[in-house]
């Protein structure tokens, strides 16, 4: 922008002495002329066109002046308007590098801005990968508490089975008890087993007639049917247990609802023998059955009145 005003007012000047050349050799050619043209002519005349070439002249000088004070007023302008060019091209500069300096800040500022946007998200990554780990540990826990609870189960039921098995394996004799409540004083009874031959030996100290409850309780599960009525129907129909004392004797069953199969199975199958005398002193009674399965099996001594033997 410089070289341009500097060139454009070296190029002003070029032209005004130029013109002033020309203008020079104008009036040099003019003069000539009329000197020439006018050689002939009377003093007078030649004075009076002397004077009109002074005329002529002033007002070339007058011109010329004019013409250079406007030149000097246009150099002026030109170098003022220079000045305030150069002026605002310094401010103008100092503004582009201020605006400079703010886009570099600003890039900076992006460039920052993108780094922590990068963490950030090497962060939500993480994070993610952290959230999907716990998540799977979650399930993993999850299949071992479930593992776990099922392992619990097989082995409650395993700690059942091994003790019903226990109490399966047990010898008759062992297998059977004796119970006897609110019996009087001095009535003592011994059992033995032996061939599904119960021998009682009961000791009397007065002469008295009992009848005795026998029940025989499962060691196993027994399952029968999904109702009451059929599973006793079965059972009726084909008596697990069968007993005889002096006399044939029926057994009443108790079922009760197994929620691990959905039947109900065998709780235990209750027999009431007829009554029979005990003289005072030992007494022997026998007692014969057959089973399917195996049962624990209780005796209890039931007091009546009147008379009876088997």
């Amino acid at each position: 922008m410089t070289l341009q005003e500097k060139s454009g007012m070296k190029k002003g000047r070029e032209v005004n002495v130029w013109l002033v050349g020309v203008i020079a050799i104008l009036i040099a050619a003019l003069i000539s002329l009329i000197m020439v043209s006018n050689m002939a002519a009377s003093k007078s005349d030649l004075s009076s066109q002397v004077n009109k070439i002074n005329n002529s002249l002033e007002h070339i000088t007058d011109s010329t002046s004019s013409l250079n004070d406007f030149t000097s007023y246009q150099d002026s302008q030109i170098e003022t308007l220079s000045n305030n060019t150069k002026s605002e091209l310094g401010d103008a500069n100092n503004a582009i590098a201020d605006a400079n300096n703010e886009i570099s800040q600003t890039q900076s500022g992006l460039a920052t801005v993108s780094t922590e946007t990068n963490n950030l998200q090497n962060q939500t990554s993480s994070l993610q990968s952290q959230t999907s780990n716990l998540q799977n540990q979650t399930s993993s826990l999850q299949n071992q508490t479930n593992s776990l609870t099922s392992q619990t189960t097989q082995l409650s039921s395993q700690l059942k089975n091994v003790s019903q098995t226990a109490a399966g394996t047990q010898t008759a004799l062992t297998a059977l008890t004796a119970t006897v409540n609110s019996l009087p004083t001095g009535l003592q009874i011994t059992p033995s087993v032996s061939s599904n031959t119960i021998s009682l030996s009961i000791n009397s100290s007065i002469a008295q007639t009992v009848a005795l409850e026998i029940v025989f309780v499962p060691t196993a599960d027994m399952p029968q049917l999904a109702t009451m009525d059929t599973s006793l129907a079965a059972l009726y129909s084909a008596p697990p247990v069968s007993l005889t004392a002096g006399s044939s004797v029926r057994g009443d069953y108790t079922l009760y609802w197994d929620t691990s199969n959905n039947v109900y199975d065998l709780g235990m199958i209750n027999f009431l023998t007829n009554s029979t005398s005990l003289t005072a002193g030992l007494n022997t009674k026998t007692i014969t059955y057959s089973t399917s399965g195996t049962y624990q099996i209780l005796i209890t001594p039931e007091y009546t009145t009147g008379t009876g033997s088997w």
